[in-house]
């Protein structure tokens, strides 16, 4: 009997006549992955990060093996025999067995790729495949997944290949001699549904312009003009526009003269300049400029970059530059986006790496959105905390600009695809290991397969990096000999051209290479031959620099800096320099600076491997980094906070870094970043303790930087590394700091369970400060999330708590303020300006100016809320000064924002109008929550007074 899996629409089994639901949803879910990747090995770890995004349970993976376990059986038990199907093992992970044509989406996917070849369109054989494959389509991909949780890209990528299906087939059908009277029916809603596909409204317009709907046809132009200007601040694109220009002039009297109207932009055809934006003007945000150095001693790819030229000037906005490990893509993709970035009109350009080439940790597209953000001139505050409402923010800020976006090393199509423009000029170019085939099918990215050199390019690339005064080899059959061993890919040929001046040359250098056996190896698999590359170059180093690479696989981050390879290999950071020179002289590891290296991915993880295979499984030199990345992160944070309680104990008595300013301190965390989150993963499994610390050592950095997702990130993995370390106190203080990017994200409830986790374990441990800080948390939480009584329950526990403890002004100052703002929260005015007033006493004598400004904004807010702005008065004017003196913009932008309203109320208008537009002004650019609010309120008070 023949069997069907059908995954577009609900996951259903279909065996012979039989319908088959194979055990509960998770089961059928894990089925549909591996079946989208027939006969490949789909890693368990990428399963748990489908099934569960961010926010996998810590028994993921064990809970894959049951399901999986259970889905064997269930197949089973429905007579499904492993001939048929099966689930086998592989290595790390799973592999579905079973015949591609049996799996809806494999079909859909063949025919999608048939309708779409190359050569002139026949439009009806299109029309019939197209139509074939939109038949496959029973609802949403996979159900619609979970009802809680988003489906992952491969996932929602199915969904985008059903819409550039449909486009297509409607197109097909038009071309085909389908009335355009029947089509317009079909593609009205579609295009309503979905605005954004500009292709739906093009074919619509055709579609009633065919069958004499001409002026329908216009409307809906202007339905879709408005909505990009509305929300992307865009124009429509160069053929949609065109259309509507012909349509125009059909419409003209034969009289008109030429040069009317063309259209929104005022042009007919030829391609477009930079976005200006819905006025016009020029972007205001700052022009990043990300692109790493273009590559030195590049040579050849002439044809490639003549070829991409081309695609640029045909229109293609994404091009994508795939190919074998070590073939120069990154190299040939930064010298072309270079290029294109000096072409006039551009502004500016973004880079990022995507780290797809290795088991490393690879940033998801929301942290990468939230840098290009910040890139663009968008505040931490104000970027969104949902991925997609923050690609929707990328997408808008590039529809004003024309940038160069690289992305680097990219896995997958899901892993690009939230980080492409919407409208706009702007141009992408993403580099890859992996043919992308989902960013063809669903956004007609113009691929280019990279080749390796040829013979002539490969012998000019030996003969120049073996030049700055090295000898060069001068007999053209051995430079082609060594070409050919190397398989003509970049990488190999610098690594091998770094040895041409080692004992015995250049002849003894292709001698050994072909003794690795690596020209084999090269064409059978592309690992081997950079490996076999790396190894002579490797084995050539003096022994106290193969011991350094072979430590730097021990790394956990990819741009270790010399203090830290000090710490590493426990040398002298002067000696340590001079060995980590001689990697750099050899290509193995890239100096990005005086202080600061960078190793390839393919060069690191051949590092990684040299460590595994001849380091000791034991070595303490892992240990002995985490631990200097922990104290010198905590001397860090101690110098941004230096009056607050401490992290952990005292670090060493002489500590590995010194930081004169916090300003400096800040620099520097901002600098190790990534090395210090990659050192927490690294240690969470082994050295938990050690995990802890570190991430809690990244306290001051995280709230100054407004890192909220990477902070929850971080901290969840940091408390159960406390827990597993056993250290009540240090689960306590990471427990209670992860309650604060929740807060701010909106998840008050997830807050508040950590936070009152903290209580107790604060509770228990005797730590009563510790204890009354927890509660004092829990009622800032409550507050927020709009519960004024249960606040007011625990600040007077708080309170209580506060009276019999030394040295607690501060929490005594919060706890009275926090009081007020619940009762102020509950209506109750006469309440609040007693807890308040209370506050304000003990902060104007134990506190800081800051503490003492905001009491006195809620002071202000309390008396305003009773009906007494000129009471309110008073305190909002001190407020103000106290923010100044304190140096915080946006607490002075509250206490204005109070000054203003209290001025309106009592009647000065445009005292108060000029209150309200400063601190509107500091709202905006720090992202403040009531921006909306205080805008529209500006906007009604200045028309009320025209």
């Amino acid at each position: 009997m023949p069997l069907e899996l059908r995954l577009l629409g609900p996951i259903e089994l279909r065996h012979g006549p039989h319908v088959i639901v194979p055990g509960r949803r998770m089961h059928r879910l894990l089925l549909g992955l591996l079946a989208m990747r027939t006969d490949s090995m789909v890693p368990t770890s990428e399963l748990v990060d489908s099934l569960w995004q961010d926010r996998p349970p810590r028994s993921a993976r064990s809970m894959i093996h049951s399901r999986v376990s259970e889905l064997r059986a269930a197949l089973a038990a429905a007579g499904l025999g492993e001939d048929r199907l099966a689930i086998v093992t592989a290595r790390d992970g799973y592999r579905a067995v079973l015949d591609p044509e049996a799996v809806d989406v494999h079909r859909f996917r063949r025919l999608l790729a048939g309708a779409r070849g190359d050569g002139e369109p026949d439009w009806p054989h299109r029309r019939d495949l197209l139509q074939e494959a939109v038949g496959l389509w029973r609802g949403p991909a996979f159900g619609g997944w979970l009802p809680r949780s988003p489906a992952p890209p491969e996932v929602q990528a199915l969904d985008e290949a059903r819409l550039t299906a449909l486009e297509l087939w409607h197109e097909a059908r038009l071309r085909s001699g389908t009335s355009g009277a029947t089509l317009v029916d079909e593609l009205a809603p579609l295009a309503a549904r979905h605005p954004s596909r500009e292709r739906l409204t093009l074919l619509l317009m055709r579609a009633l312009a065919d069958c004499g709907r001409s002026g329908e046809a216009l409307h809906a132009y202007e339905q879709h003009r408005r909505w990009l200007a509305t929300e992307l601040g865009a124009d429509p694109g160069p053929e949609l526009r065109q259309l509507h220009v012909d349509l125009l002039r059909a419409a003209a009297p034969a009289t008109a003269p030429t040069g009317t109207a063309t259209g929104p932009t005022g042009t007919a055809s030829g391609r477009t300049g930079p976005a200006t934006g819905p006025a016009g003007s020029a972007p205001t945000s700052s022009a990043p400029a990300q692109l790493p150095a273009a590559p030195a001693g590049f040579v050849g790819r002439h044809g490639e970059l003549d070829r991409l030229d081309r695609s640029a000037d045909a229109g293609a906005k994404v091009v994508a530059l795939v190919g074998p490990p070590g073939v120069g893509k990154t190299a040939l993709a930064l010298r072309w986006a270079h290029e294109q970035a000096r072409r006039p009109g551009r502004s500016g350009h973004l880079h990022a790496d995507l780290r797809g080439n290795d088991g490393a940790h690879p940033p998801t597209p929301a942290a990468v959105l939230e840098r290009f953000l910040r890139a663009l001139g968008v505040s931490g505050d104000a970027i969104p905390a949902e991925p997609e409402e923050r690609a929707a923010r990328y997408r808008s800020e590039l529809a004003r600009r024309s940038m160069v976006v690289v992305l680097d090393n990219a896995a997958t199509s899901g892993q690009v695809r939230p980080l492409l423009p919407g409208a706009g000029d702007s141009l992408v170019v993403v580099t890859s290991r992996h043919r992308l085939d989902g960013l063809v099918a669903t956004h007609g990215v113009a691929r280019m397969q990279v080749e390796p050199l040829d013979e002539e390019e490969a012998c000019a690339l030996l003969a120049r990096a073996g030049g700055d005064g090295r000898p060069v080899p001068t007999d053209p059959a051995l430079l082609r000999r060594l070409a050919a061993l190397c398989d003509r890919l970049p990488l190999a040929l610098r690594i091998a051209a770094a040895r041409l001046d080692a004992d015995g040359g250049a002849r003894a250098l292709a001698d050994r290479l072909t003794d690795e056996n690596s020209r084999l190896g090269l064409l059978a698999s592309e690992d081997v031959s950079v490996r076999a590359a790396l190894a002579v170059s490797v084995g050539s180093l003096p022994a106290p620099a193969r011991s350094l690479f072979r430590l730097l696989g021990r790394h956990p981050g990819q741009r270790p800096s010399t203090d830290a390879a000090a710490a590493l290999a426990d040398l002298p950071p002067a000696r340590t320099r001079a060995l980590l020179d001689q990697l750099a002289a050899a290509h193995l590891v890239h100096e990005l600076d005086e202080d600061r290296y960078q190793l390839h991915d393919l060069v690191r993880l051949f590092a990684v491997e040299r460590a595994d295979a001849e380091l000791p499984d034991h070595d303490p030199a892992p240990v002995r980094l985490l631990a200097w990345y922990r104290d010198a992160a905590n001397v860090a944070d101690r110098t941004l906070r230096p009056a607050e309680r401490p992290n952990f104990d005292s670090g060493p008595p002489d500590p590995p870094v010194r930081f004169a300013t916090p300003g400096a301190a800040l620099a520097w965390l901002d600098q190790e970043a990534d090395n210090l989150v990659a050192a927490v993963r690294a240690a969470a499994a082994e050295q938990p303790r050690l995990a802890w610390q570190i991430a809690a050592a990244l306290y001051g950095w995280l709230f100054r930087r407004h890192h909220r997702d990477r902070w929850v990130e971080l901290y969840t993995l940091a408390v159960r590394a406390a827990r597993d370390a056993g250290d009540d106190s240090g689960e306590a203080l990471i427990a209670g700091r992860l309650a604060i990017p929740l807060s701010l994200l909106g998840r008050h409830d997830e807050a508040g369970r950590w936070t009152r986790r903290a209580y107790e374990l604060r509770h228990a441990t005797g730590d009563r400060l510790g204890a009354a800080t927890a509660l004092l948390n829990l009622a800032a939480i409550e507050n927020n999330a709009g519960r004024p009584e249960e606040a007011i329950r625990r600040l007077t526990e708080a309170e209580e708590h506060s009276r019999t403890l030394p040295d607690a002004t501060h929490l005594r100052a919060l706890v009275r303020s926090n009081l007020g703002e619940a009762h102020l929260l509950a209506g109750r005015h006469r309440e609040a300006e007693v807890h308040y007033t209370a506050a304000l006493g003990i902060a104007e004598n134990g506190c800081g100016p800051r503490d003492v400004a905001e009491i006195l904004v809620g002071l202000a807010r309390t008396h305003r809320g009773a009906g007494d702005p000129a009471g309110a008065l008073p305190y909002a004017v001190r407020a103000v000064e106290q923010a100044r003196a304190a140096g915080d913009v946006l607490v002075e932008a509250e206490a204005r924002e109070q000054l203003g309203r209290a001025r309106v109320e009592r009647g000065d208008r445009a005292g108060g109008l000029h209150e309200l537009r400063t601190a509107l002004a500091a709202y905006r650019q720090k992202g403040h929550r009531g921006t909306a609010d205080l805008a529209r309120d500006v906007a009604a008070l200045a028309d009320h007074r025209r």
